[in-house]
């Protein structure tokens, strides 16, 4: 039983939604291939038949259901984010360590707050080396996590399983998981860097401290060498750092620091930081924002995606067929297709015919059970697989199934006008026979195609 409304939907009265018009074909054509929601045969087009999601379920519509998905998962990266900002800021002052002498190890400190990032950072680009252009990518520990939690808090707000899975086949594809992962990843420490670096610039505001260094295996030299390195980038941009004297009298047995000395070593771990730590998060958080996007902008189209804007497009600029012979066998055979409709009966299917050659044009479902027998069964969803079942002779009888749940087209017409040019012993059977809603429309385009009265059959479901 179809779940599609026999109402049409004003488009300027329906809901407003956050998401796209690409998003809701996504979601009906998961709905469509995995559940009995159709969507409606009457409307214009398909912004119009889209607008059956927000009107089915009557307690509470699909597009109802997938915006409160996506709230839910905005919320549940903004606590993400909110909870790494909280760990920043409790990280910081554990390692200032802050003694009755004042003393704060500086090369510590630098490897507290950007040593982790270093790593996840160095993982996160060899990660995508390796992933290279594979499209087989998991979900990853955090999105599944987030998506895991968003289903077990759904199951308490009234949305259904159908609907859970369709939002997160849209929301999370393989074609552009590495980029939302690395978007919430960078995201992530870029606001536990800032909490850190906010944290810093408070603890050396209200209070003093001396920057010192001490190592058991490295000598005075070797942190010379460091710490100039580490300058480079800070020195290029005015920052003032330590010189080599500022280095040489940090060293942890030095009673006395001057005041120049500590502004030196702070200037230089704030500028860390920001240069190492909030801005290279801060750009790779933009880029992988743009990729997600842009992924998502050229996500390929599903096969049921495509069959169902084909049904709704407009066929102001189709092609014509620019073959005069058809033209003239179409005009000669339309007056008697014409009057042998009224008079043309589907007949059931003989037993052998579940045995044969079967093409099944525009499908949108599984295959029937009863051509489980069938010596070859073909999708017919799009030009290139209508093409080539065309242009391969078949031995044996050929059968196109189509559904009389849909109307049919200039190109449903096009293409019974070209099979019956290839094979002149086509026959043509309609799903659910009389009793579908579009059967006579099919009927009426198979006879002025062409097709023979007698080879118009019916295919009835397994209930009958």
């Amino acid at each position: 039983m179809s779940l599609s409304s026999p109402h049409k939907t004003d488009p300027l009265n329906a809901p407003k939604t956050g998401l796209s018009q690409r998003a809701q074909l996504s979601i009906a054509a998961w709905l469509e291939s995995n559940t009995q929601f159709r969507l409606p045969n009457q409307a214009a087009n398909l912004k119009g038949a889209l607008q059956s999601l927000s009107a089915l379920p009557q307690e509470k519509s699909y597009l109802a259901q997938a915006e409160q998905l996506r709230r839910y998962f905005m919320r549940g990266l903004l606590l993400l984010f909110a909870l790494t900002f909280v760990l920043g800021l409790l990280a910081v002052p554990p390692a200032f360590a802050v003694s009755a002498s004042g003393k704060v190890n500086i090369f510590w400190l630098l490897i507290v707050m950007l040593g982790f990032h270093g790593i996840n950072l160095a993982i996160w680009f060899i990660g995508m080396l390796a992933l290279g252009r594979s499209s087989n990518q998991s979900k990853g520990i955090v999105l599944s996590t987030l998506i895991f939690l968003n289903q077990k808090i759904s199951k308490y707000s009234h949305i259904n399983t159908e609907t859970s899975s369709a939002f997160w086949h849209w929301q999370c594809p393989a074609h552009s998981n590495r980029w939302l992962l690395s978007t919430i990843s960078h995201t992530a420490w870029l606001s536990y860097l800032l909490a850190g670096f906010l944290m810093t610039l408070l603890l050396l505001l209200t209070n003093q401290v001396n920057f010192v260094w001490e190592t058991t295996l490295l000598d005075d030299q070797q942190f010379l060498w460091l710490t100039q390195q580490l300058s480079i980038l800070p020195q290029l941009l005015g920052v003032t750092v330590p010189n080599q004297l500022d280095i040489l009298a940090s060293r942890v047995d030095i009673l006395s620091q001057s005041a120049s000395t500590r502004q030196h070593w702070a200037s230089l771990l704030l500028a860390s930081l920001i240069l190492y730590g909030v801005l290279p998060r801060l750009l790779l958080s933009v880029i992988s924002l743009l990729m997600y996007r842009l992924k998502r902008v050229t996500l390929p189209k599903t096969t049921q995606e495509q069959a169902i804007e084909r049904r709704y497009q407009e066929h102001a600029n189709s092609h014509i067929i620019d073959k005069e012979t058809l033209d003239k066998a179409k005009t000669q055979r339309h007056t008697s297709a014409s009057n042998a409709h009224q008079q043309a009966r589907l007949t059931v299917l003989p037993q052998e015919a579940f045995s044969q050659v079967w093409g099944l044009f525009e499908w949108s479902q599984a295959a029937p059970t009863c051509l489980a027998g069938a010596s070859l069964v073909t999708m017919l969803n799009d030009a290139s697989q209508q093409h080539a079942f065309l242009a391969t002779p078949h031995p044996q009888p050929m059968y196109i199934l189509v559904d009389g749940e849909h109307s049919p087209d200039r190109g449903s017409r096009r293409f019974l006008l070209n099979a019956i040019t290839s094979h002149p012993d086509v026959s043509l059977v309609i799903a659910n026979g009389q009793s579908a809603p579009f059967a006579t429309d099919w009927q009426r385009t198979g006879l002025e195609s062409g097709i023979h009265p007698e080879r118009l059959f019916r295919l009835m479901d397994d209930k009958e």
